[in-house]
């Protein structure tokens, strides 16, 4: 392992499709694609504070400091590409891999698990597409306007261990969860089909994918006038979510709810007035619970799982909800035994849950 400066970042590879077998065929044609490639790329990723590390004939490796800026970028790379190619007579499609992690630096280069993880799930999405790991998501959900996703959990080549990926899903591309064998290599689509069957009763852990415990947190109360939407969007900007920084915002006609890490409560303070701010909740946690695909349209399971932290003794201050994810807020004092309480809910066998219809 090559000695050098530590630090965390968002690895983005870029390839273009298709681009070895025109240089075999067309090497003039493909050389002046290249250039048109290069030329659209590299101010984009100037835009989102990217940091070209180096390019390998047509794929790029790019760092960044943000998980959220290179996902950005991505998008708006495809989104360029696929606007271009309407306008063109051959199409340039290119496949994007992020990941999140620790890297090494050493005179202009890096390495490391997550240079090369970013390497393996590049190979992992389809032509046009971006695919990013679970700790990316984990940084970006809520953040980015385009629906993510989740694929199967994948062995990749050369690391010891399986990472969940989700896709990009782009505005064009189709509304279906995506599982792959290999790169470019689909199975069937899966689509997400809601019913008012009861399902079948299983363990907890078939609706529950993963749990996080994050301490040092905050909930900061403020009053829901005009002005802080733009003063909490200046905030949110701030946020390093690339270092794992948290921010959730619950909204009501009255206030604002905003749950951060403890330590940027001076930041937030330079966004928001002081006389705006209603009180400060300090010494709190949270536990993020990912759910499964299994949880879509599943009525009654966030009555599950705050019933059993209640019947823990645990004091719920905020439960934030969407459709792949929820926020329990508690006391830093309770947080491990909530934390234990879920993960044995985990191994229950629950009664049916029935699912929701979209009517």
């Amino acid at each position: 392992m090559p000695k050098g400066e530590r630090r965390l970042a968002a690895i983005m590879f870029t390839d273009m499709v298709g681009f070895t077998s025109l240089a075999q065929s067309n090497e003039e044609l493909a050389m002046r694609e290249l250039k048109r490639h290069n030329g659209i790329l590299r101010p984009i990723i100037r835009r989102h504070h990217g940091r070209e590390v180096k390019t390998m004939g047509d794929a790029f490796l790019v760092e960044f400091g943000s998980a959220l800026e290179a996902t950005l970028c991505a998008i708006e790379v495809q989104g360029t590409f696929h606007r271009n190619d309407s306008k063109s007579e051959r199409e340039l499609s290119v496949r994007i891999g992020i990941h999140a992690g620790d890297v090494i630096h050493k005179k202009g280069d890096v390495f490391g698990d997550a240079v090369n993880i970013a390497s393996r799930i590049e190979r992992m999405a389809g032509s046009g597409e971006i695919c990013i790991s679970e700790q990316v998501f984990d940084q970006v959900r809520n953040k980015v306007s385009c629906p993510l996703d989740k694929l199967e959990s994948h062995d990749l080549k050369n690391v010891t261990f399986p990472i969940d990926l989700y896709r990009v899903r782009l505005p064009w591309q189709n509304s279906v969860a995506i599982q792959r064998k290999g790169p470019d290599k689909p199975v069937p689509l899966l689509k997400f089909v809601a019913t008012n069957r009861p399902t079948e009763s299983r363990a907890m852990n078939r609706f529950i994918s993963k749990l996080a415990l994050k301490d040092r947190v905050i909930d900061v109360k403020i009053t829901n006038d005009p002005s802080i939407p733009n003063a909490l969007a200046r905030f949110s900007e701030a946020v390093d979510y690339g270092r794992g920084e948290t921010l959730h915002i619950v909204s009501t006609i009255e206030s604002v709810a905003v749950i951060a890490d403890s330590k940027n409560l001076e930041l937030l303070c330079k966004f928001v007035p002081e006389k705006s701010i209603l009180g400060v909740r300090q010494g709190l946690a949270e536990i993020i619970i990912t759910f499964s695909e299994s949880t879509l349209n599943t009525v009654g399971l966030a009555a599950t799982i705050t019933g059993e932290l209640a019947r823990n003794g645990v004091n719920i201050l905020e439960y934030v909800t969407s459709w792949d994810h929820a926020i329990v807020v508690v006391d830093d004092n309770q947080a491990l035994k909530s934390y234990e309480a879920l993960r044995r809910l985990m191994t229950k066998k629950l009664p049916r849950f029935p699912q929701g219809s979209d009517d």
